[in-house]
């Protein structure tokens, strides 16, 4: 059968480009970098992994409020018969320091007929001493000081470290949680633009079904073929439109899903419009150099957020050892006030400031069989020993996996390399049959074949870009670089 097509549909056929033929004019193009940036900054799983530095911020100000000066007062009073039985007023400084020693200053003022015996001012006439009652203040001055636990180390010092820490340990994670959604993002914008690829290859595939059966159906009107040669033409007209309609479903629910990554600066999610299409930049072929892998594997092993997670995690629960190391020791405390003073009625009747009044004091703690800080030791070593089990598993987890990404990756560049091949050959074979059936050498059934096997080639093609893609960011995210 010789038929002949028409110049303008052959050139409609085979030289005019796939994307002028379904473009619409006020099409937009959402790049992968546009949606990177936009996941990044708006995203309410990036946001909320923002708040972890902040957290950790918190943590370390909670923490240090342990060493912050503390002012504190006391008042008691008693009367009986209308008279002043006793009065005490004890405002108080006390001032916490890094190293375990407390600094305390403050002021007791009694008064009354009662006053206790060790708040009583003591004098001394003729080398008598006797108490004397009635107004009088005492100025004071002091340190107290651990002499065994609590000297290098105590929970309110290993609070501080642990919380230091927790802005390493945080930031990590923050980098691991932003990491793990822009790889989910990034898979899913290359879904969506693989099935955009998917919908142009059957809008165009059935456009072309479309032009030969109205053209063979004009031929058969004008009595130059016979009705017959309309059913293959009908037939896989009708095969390439549901494949269509299942390509713009499959197109449509990509966008919805992408639509989840997609918001703005207000917190309102924001939805993908109908010409809304994306871009193919991103999925370039980029080489990687052999020696590349090891500095990859390199980098994974010292700086992945789940090792830094981890370095991190051995630290705090090192602090936890080296309290409860402390805990084992008996707890000595002494405390001594160098100098205090004096006042009768008013504050401005002071003396003796560095005389010979000191006030002192010591106090002793231990526990007999110390069970209860044995235990804690021992579960502070169990603690360390499984992070350290998991550092180790999780380290050969990660170098794993960067090697199995990194194959993927060259080994899709391969593929993709004979792809092209492929889709070359199948280009060549097309149009081969279809010079033979213009000539009448062949038949349109086989032409539609070599038709079906050239867009079989183009959409796995397209799977292979799609999957290159998604290797280079599997890739990144295996390494534990930074990717936001």
């Amino acid at each position: 059968m010789n038929i002949k097509y028409h110049p303008i549909i052959l050139f409609l056929l085979l030289f005019v480009p796939l994307k002028l033929l379904i473009a619409q004019q006020n099409d937009v193009q959402l790049t992968f970098q546009d949606f990177y940036q936009l996941v990044v900054q708006n995203h309410p799983i990036a946001k909320q992994a923002n708040l972890l530095n902040d957290n950790a911020k918190a943590e370390l100000l909670a923490a240090r409020g342990a060493f912050d000066p503390i002012i504190s007062s006391t008042y008691e009073s008693k009367f009986t018969n209308g008279n002043n039985y006793y009065t005490y007023f004890e405002p108080q400084l006390k001032i916490p320091t890094i190293i375990g020693i407390d600094i305390k200053a403050g002021y007791d003022q009694s008064d009354g007929i009662a006053v206790s015996n060790e708040r009583a001012k003591m004098i001394e006439s003729n080398g008598v001493i006797s108490q004397q009652y009635g107004e009088y203040g005492m100025f004071y001055g002091g340190v107290s000081v651990p002499i065994l636990r609590g000297l290098q180390t105590d929970s309110r010092r290993t609070i501080l470290r642990q919380a230091q820490y927790l802005q390493g340990l945080n930031e990590a994670e923050r980098i691991k949680i932003i990491n793990k959604l822009f790889l989910n993002a990034a898979k899913d914008y290359w879904e969506w633009q693989l099935a955009y690829e998917k919908l142009r290859l059957t809008q165009f595939n059935y456009k072309l079904a479309e032009t030969r059966f109205n053209f063979i159906s004009n031929r058969i009107k004008a009595g130059e073929d016979k009705p017959i040669d309309s059913i293959e033409a009908l037939i896989e007209l009708k095969r390439r439109e549901t494949i269509l309609l299942e390509s713009e479903l499959e197109f449509k629910n990509n966008g919805f899903n992408l639509s989840n990554y997609l918001w703005n600066n207000k917190n309102e999610a924001l939805q993908l419009k109908e010409n809304i299409t994306p871009s193919e930049q991103g999925n370039e072929i980029n080489t990687i150099a052999n020696d590349s892998i090891q500095r990859m594997v390199n980098f994974a092993e010292n700086n992945h957020p789940e090792l830094q997670k981890l370095q991190f995690k051995n630290k705090q629960l090192m602090m936890d050892k080296k309290l409860a190391i402390e805990n084992i020791k008996p707890q000595l405390n002494v405390e001594y006030y160098p100098f205090q003073t004096y006042s009768k009625g008013s504050l401005n009747d002071v003396n003796n400031v560095f005389g010979r009044q000191y006030k002192m004091g010591a106090s002793f703690y231990s526990s007999l069989f110390l069970r209860k800080e044995r235990g804690k030791l021992q579960q502070a070593n169990i603690k360390l020993k499984n992070n350290d089990f998991e550092t180790q598993l999780t380290k050969r987890e990660i170098v794993n996996s960067v090697f199995m990404s990194y194959n993927q990756l060259k080994n899709l560049e391969q593929l993709l390399a004979i792809q092209q091949v492929l889709v070359l050959n199948a280009i060549t074979l097309r149009n081969a049959e279809e010079t033979r059936f213009e000539s009448g050498e062949s038949s349109l059934f086989l032409v539609n074949s070599r038709e079906r096997s050239l867009i079989e080639a183009q959409i796995k093609q397209a799977e292979i870009k799609s999957k290159y893609a998604k290797a280079k960011v599997q890739l990144q995210w295996a390494s534990g670089i930074k990717m936001f």
